[in-house]
């Protein structure tokens, strides 16, 4: 073949191929123009490039008028092309609203260089319901906004979800319970300038602001909590999770979502309230402790001084006011510890229906003005608690002298069976079922701040009423159940009491059984001449103990520790009837040397003395089983009538 009609071969081929490229192309771009998906290429400044005729008909644009249209004039978003310039790194996909349905639109980067003029991007706009658009006529301009709550996320989502421009901080799009948990429309979010740094409560503001910058700075994940400001003024603990997209080092957005944490702040604060007054509990104990040793001193020999001088004693006024004395300085001592001691007595079963009606003469005098509305149960309540001091822990949390309580003319008081399903890492109940104990009234309510401190002696050192319900909620606490309090101002405020269930069917009626204890008069001390092993490391008292003792004809061994407790009563020999010994010993503590001794004779009885609030514990006769406490400071008789009391048990 010569090389003339080579060229016409290789010219006639040519013009094939380009012929069959030409079909092809125009083959597939008939398929994308037919797509029911709306599509357009933008170039870098934003304008239209071309667009398929499912975008054409959506926005009413003839082909020829697409080269003359910029985005932001089809799409009237705020920051557009920002986001747009945002996606040309790796795409994004943004929630609509258009013609009412709901709708997804994609940026895709189709063509990316280091030069910014040549840089295209794809949109793609999909409606919920595809086709959806066919029907509007040409020219018409759909109505498109950002997608309601329900495009993005559940309506019953107890969050807010939203994204912001990183450079600006305005708000792009906000989902959830925003309305519900600020008070303010979403339009408020949207289009108020400075909202984002607004919402945050001001004493939080500029610490908040600070984790955001650094996060625009590096990119990645983080989470703040703050304060929250509402419509209403109010304020409340949130949270709120962030995370900061970088594009070439460039931040290209702000994702977050705010969650709600006031109740675990309110729990939080209540578990370091609770904190606190144990410490406090245990610097009052220890005080308490070491007065109470030289005072049972003082009290006993001045008593033993009184009983010996005679009526016509010129020094026995002197003696009767060194006792008087003691005695106030005793009360005092108990004052001291009272506000924090932990003072509950043993729990039984408390019908709480049968309690709530012997109440409620008193429950209208101490809730003021308010008209006390008690709702009956349908059956028995059950709770373990003490009757008496679970009185008075209702009285108190129904008292109108709470600022909360104020203005109030209403108080409900209800009581139920509640069950906890499962237990929280910050709670302090187990899951199970309770006895639940409802008050709640219509007067001012608390702010989160007074919210948080509700239970907290510490806080509140000149209000009576705060001391008050610190004691209430101790008190609740060691019969292993607790109390919530929720508020708001303008509210009203709500107590719930929660308090184990007891097995009413497997147990005898303890409080029977121990008011007919207490009824017994106690005996008078006969000279049965039982051995006695006394223990205390204070001189002064055991040699006192030792004195009454033996005036009453008891054999009493001496000893200064627990450790020479034991070698004496290993060189006594014979039987030990009774253990007297204080709780804190140097070394080995007493409940230690009552289970070593215990272990040698079980029929030894044991009388705990002390003057150390914390070593309560010992009073419901833990180990051994039988076992009696006796706190100091105590009057001479009241040691003999203990001593007699434990030995006859």
């Amino acid at each position: 073949m010569e090389r003339s009609e080579f060229e016409q071969w290789r010219s006639k081929e040519v013009a094939r191929l380009l012929a069959l490229v030409e079909t092809e192309r125009r083959y597939y771009q008939e398929i994308v123009a037919a797509l029911p998906v709306a599509l357009a290429v933008l170039s870098s400044d934003h304008s239209l490039v071309w667009a398929n005729r499912s975008f054409r008909r959506l926005f009413g644009l003839r082909a020829e008028d697409v080269r003359r249209k910029e985005i932001d004039q089809l799409i009237p978003i705020p920051t557009l092309k920002e986001w747009i310039a945002g996606t040309r790194s790796q795409g994004a996909v943004m929630s609509l609203e258009v013609a009412g349905q709901p709708a997804r639109l994609a940026a895709i980067p189709v063509r990316n260089s280091d030069d910014d003029t040549d840089q295209e991007t794809l949109l793609m706009l999909e409606l919920g319901v595809l086709g959806g658009a066919a029907n509007l006529a040409l020219g018409a301009k759909p109505e498109i906004t950002v997608a309601s709550p329900s495009a993005l996320v559940p309506a019953d989502l107890p969050a807010i979800v939203w994204t912001a421009d990183a450079e600006s901080s305005d708000f792009r799009t906000v989902a959830g319970a925003a309305e519900e948990f600020l008070g303010y429309p979403l339009s408020h979010w949207m289009n108020r300038p400075g909202f984002f740094e607004e919402r945050i409560h001001p004493d939080d503001r500029a610490s908040v602001m600070e984790v955001y910058r650094h996060l625009l700075e590096r990119g990645g994940d983080g989470n703040a909590e703050f304060r929250a400001v509402t419509a209403s003024g109010q304020s409340f603990w949130c949270r709120e999770s962030i995370r900061v997209k970088l594009g070439d080092g460039v931040p290209l957005g702000i994702t977050g979502v705010l969650t709600d944490i006031s109740r675990r702040k309110q729990m939080e604060q209540q578990l370091l309230s609770t904190g606190r007054l144990e410490a406090v509990q245990a610097l009052a104990g220890r005080l308490a402790h070491d007065l109470n040793n030289p005072l049972m001193i003082v009290h006993g020999y001045s008593e033993e001084l009184l009983e010996s001088l005679d009526p016509s004693h010129p020094l026995r006024g002197d003696a009767q006011e060194i006792v008087t004395a003691t005695g106030r300085i005793s009360a005092l001592t108990g004052k001291l510890t009272e506000l924090t001691r932990k003072q509950a007595q043993p729990a039984e079963p408390v019908n709480v229906g049968d309690l709530m009606g012997s109440l409620q003469a008193r429950l209208g005098q101490v809730a003021g003005r308010a008209r006390v509305e008690m709702i009956p149960t349908s059956s028995p309540v059950w709770a373990n608690a003490d009757a008496a001091q679970l009185g008075d822990v209702i009285l108190t949390l129904a008292s109108a002298q709470r600022d909360s309580a104020l203005d109030r003319t209403r108080l409900t008081v209800s009581c139920d069976i509640d069950r906890i399903s499962e237990r929280l890492p910050i709670a302090t109940l187990p899951a199970g079922p309770y006895a639940r104990i409802t008050l709640r009234d219509d007067g001012r309510g608390l702010d989160a701040t007074q919210l948080a401190a509700v239970f907290d002696p510490i806080l509140h050192p000149s209000k009576p009423e705060g001391l008050d319900l610190a004691r209430a909620h101790s008190l609740i606490r060691q019969w292993g159940g607790d109390i919530a309090c929720s508020s708001e101002r303008q509210q009203g405020t709500t107590f719930s009491i929660y308090l184990p269930v007891p097995d009413i069917h497997s147990q005898e009626p303890v409080g029977a059984a121990a008011a007919a204890v207490s009824q017994q008069p106690v005996p008078a001390v006969e000279p049965e001449r039982e051995t006695i092993l006394v223990v205390d490391d204070e001189a002064g008292i055991r040699g006192l103990m030792r004195k009454i003792l033996k005036r009453e004809r008891y054999v009493v061994i001496e000893a200064a520790s627990a450790e020479d407790a034991l070698q004496k009563a290993a060189e006594h020999g014979g039987p030990i009837h009774l253990l007297l010994t204080d709780v804190m010993l140097p070394g080995m503590l007493g409940p230690e040397l009552a289970r070593k001794l215990y272990a040698l004779d079980p029929t030894l009885k044991v009388l705990y003395i002390s003057g150390y609030t914390q070593d309560e514990s010992v009073r419901a006769g833990e180990y051994p089983p039988g076992a009696r406490f006796l706190p100091k400071p105590f009057t001479l008789g009241a040691l003999l009538g203990k001593v007699r009391e434990t030995l006859d048990s």
